[in-house]
């Protein structure tokens, strides 16, 4: 029997595919997902637990969901933890929850090591497509976990963030909330009052880039 190809994504990026991002593009290095680091000899209870670890690259990389920006307890204990680790030598990185696999982000991340074949091999299992260019873009499509929702210390880390990534993330996630605010007719339950957001969604990319993204308003969209 044929097999029909899959045209819309059934997979996300997790804790779990993170893992299998890092030892699909690092397959020389042994990597392990939920290691215990205990920062206080004398008390067991106190560790932290991180997602995506390498002794032999020394880095840590962790998923980031909502919570690490609305919940200003949780940003408090993530500055923390970046502090311990890189103290002790490691690279920190994270991977925030509306960022996607697209080429731009998987060459920002693994920039000495990209292959197209390690690539597909990823997006293939993570979103259980067979082109690249029916995975979701990074942003916001329909998550009530918007910006709306972030506190003012979790705002200016999503911005930070936008900075340090490729151009075309920052175009991606601008115009998928730009649509959701349209979807929704509540520019309020999206980007809140913070004026930083509005700017966002008003600034003008004038480079173009070969990114594609789904919106439920339009299938499909070359930026």
């Amino acid at each position: 029997m044929k097999r029909v190809p899959n045209n819309s994504p059934t997979g996300e990026m997790t804790e779990k595919n993170l893992l299998f991002l890092a030892k699909t593009f690092f397959p020389d290095d042994y990597w392990i997902g939920q290691k215990r680091f205990y920062y206080d000899p004398s008390n067991k209870r106190r560790f932290y637990k991180v997602d995506c670890f390498s002794e032999t690259r020394k880095t840590i990389w962790e998923y980031e969901g909502p919570d690490h920006y609305n919940n200003v307890w949780k940003l408090k204990r993530d500055k923390e933890r970046k502090e311990y680790f890189e103290n002790l030598g490691y690279t920190f990185l994270r991977w925030p929850y509306y960022l996607q696999l697209t080429m731009d982000v998987a060459r920002h991340f693994f920039e000495q090591s990209f292959t197209i074949e390690k690539f597909e091999k990823a997006f293939k299992h993570i979103y259980k497509v067979e082109s690249p260019d029916l995975i979701l873009s990074p942003g916001f499509h329909t998550t009530k976990n918007t910006p709306a929702n972030y506190v003012s210390k979790g705002t200016r880390r999503f911005f930070s963030e936008l900075t340090k990534l490729p151009p075309s993330v920052e175009r991606q996630v601008a115009e998928t909330l730009r649509r959701y605010i349209s979807a929704v007719e509540d520019p309020y339950l999206i980007i809140g009052e913070e004026n930083d957001y509005k700017a966002l969604i008003k600034k003008e990319f004038l480079e173009i880039d070969n990114c594609v993204y789904l919106s439920r308003k339009n299938p499909k969209r070359t930026l």
